[in-house]
């Protein structure tokens, strides 16, 4: 897996504040939705993976490092990680 670039990442999120709330639901299929993944893509920076959790669909270090780039992005948008926006809804598209 390649290294974060912070400074790349952050100036990318300044030019393009729009992507968030796709990188949102990404975050939040990654970890197979439900509050799992509503934590992930609501609050970035506070987020952990207990120990209890069940199988997820991708490694645990795949949405460790996506959650990463979420808050970053967030933090160049101006936008607070702890307390972002409500994720865009997407109802009734079968992810679950």
């Amino acid at each position: 897996m390649l290294k974060l670039d912070a400074i790349m990442l952050e100036a990318y999120g300044k030019e393009h504040p729009e992507r968030i709330g796709a990188l949102q639901v990404a975050v939040y299929t990654m970890c197979g939705g439900g509050r799992l993944g509503c934590f992930a893509a609501e609050q970035p920076a506070d987020f952990y993976i207990d120990d209890r959790c069940g199988r997820l669909p991708y490694r645990r270090k795949e949405i460790m490092r996506a959650t990463e780039v979420l808050a970053t992005f967030a933090r160049a948008a101006g936008i607070d990680p702890r307390n972002m926006p409500k994720m865009p809804d997407f109802h009734g598209c079968g992810i679950w």
